[in-house]
């Protein structure tokens, strides 16, 4: 196995953390100490200075506009972004990919543009109030009147709702069939209007929200590949999301390293820094540790991605560990900061509030390690 990177891959990486740590860090800053959510138009602002860097187009064949990266490559990218951004970048980009890989030219004609200059944000409906690990229980209705679709139903705890313009929802066209009776449509907000409901959240600042969609009319040229090819597509897509929601753990992860080794060093007890306590410096290591560990396994399942090959243990495998360890870090991180740690002087008590957030998302732990199971013992714990 070789570990190193490209030239290429090291020079967009460390191109990447300097706008990070130059144009997303003190917006996130300014607002997480104001415990305000960053405004669409300031997102948007952000968005498009980084479009020259790939960061939009990422995985988008260069054909449709895209930077045409590989998903390593993209990974090493995104891992250096403030999470805040990242997360709505890994989401409206979620919905470039789909449309680029699935749409008909229309409507790539019609949506990839705005998506690709951060004129459009979009997001992607899935989870419902009754209906979380087992999107084959989706309950939202879209009824087929003439050349339209009639849309019914609530998608909650998604990210970017209370800023898409564009959403790609997973909707039951035939209850009949169950999970093969669903199919997804591209919901442009400015034609087929919807309402929309901010979610507060643990780590604050998100774009989280509910979606709701009353007699919502779709065109039927909106339709998003063939009725009933919904839940295949949509489980398809999760490999890579694990992935990317392992990313934005470590970069946490490692964002509480750094404070931690900043702060071991400047902070002096009983005449010495507190970085030379042996259990401080034990701390540190396990920390080290614990986020190399994830960050490698996150780069194995985006490197199996770009080869196609079926890896569901493994993305789940980065993504339950990834998102735990950075629990753990980040606990360490407050707790080297001693009484300062839970104060928000630091940054290590918003990290910790982050982390724990994400070991929820795109399929909770404990539904990770059940999908490894069933996968390494060949029996189900889910229902059949």
């Amino acid at each position: 196995m070789n570990f190193e990177l490209t030239s290429e891959q090291q020079m967009l990486r460390d191109t990447v953390r300097n706008f990070s740590e130059k144009e997303l860090k003190p917006v996130v800053e300014k607002h997480a100490a104001a415990k305000q959510a960053i405004p669409k138009e300031t997102i948007q602002g952000l968005l498009k200075k980084s479009i020259p860097l790939g960061i939009l187009g990422n995985v988008t064949p260069e054909k449709d506009g895209g930077a045409g990266l590989d998903y390593l490559t993209w990974g090493l990218m995104y891992e250096q972004i403030e999470r805040a951004i990242a997360a709505v970048i890994m989401i409206s980009s979620g919905v470039t990919h789909s449309i680029s890989e699935w749409g008909t030219p229309e409507q790539k004609k019609r949506y990839l543009p705005g998506l690709l200059n951060a004129d459009l944000i979009g997001c992607t409906g899935i989870t419902e109030p009754n209906v979380g690990s087992n999107p084959a229980m989706i309950q939202t209705r879209a009824v087929r009147k003439g050349d339209e679709y009639v849309l019914n139903g609530n998608k909650i705890f998604i990210t970017n709702a209370t800023i898409a313009d564009v959403a790609i929802v997973v909707a039951s066209t035939d209850p009949s069939k169950g999970a093969k009776g669903l199919t997804r449509f591209i919901v442009d907000k400015s034609i087929s209007p919807f309402q929309t409901r901010p979610i507060e959240t643990l780590g604050g600042m998100g774009t989280l929200g509910e979606l709701v969609f009353e007699d919502c009319r779709v065109p039927a040229e909106n339709r998003l590949g063939n009725e009933g090819d919904g839940l295949r597509v949509t489980l398809k897509g999760f490999q890579a999301a694990r992935c990317f929601v392992a990313l934005g753990a470590i970069h946490l992860a490692q964002a509480a390293i750094n404070a931690s080794i900043k702060y071991a060093q400047e902070r002096s007890q009983f005449g010495k820094p507190i970085g030379s306590f042996q259990l401080i410096q034990e701390m540190i290591a396990d920390m080290i540790a614990e986020t190399e560990a994830a960050r490698l396994l996150a780069y194995r399942g985006l490197s199996l991605v770009d080869m196609g090959i079926r890896c569901t243990t493994e993305t789940s495998i980065a993504k339950f560990y990834a998102t735990e360890a950075a629990v753990r870090v980040t606990s360490k991180a407050v707790q080297i900061h001693g009484a300062y740690g839970l104060t928000t002087e630091y940054p290590v008590e918003r990290l910790f509030r982050e982390a724990r957030m994400l070991t929820i998302p795109d399929g909770t732990t404990q539904i990770q390690k059940l999908i490894v199971g069933r996968d390494v013992l060949g029996l189900s714990a889910f229902a059949s």
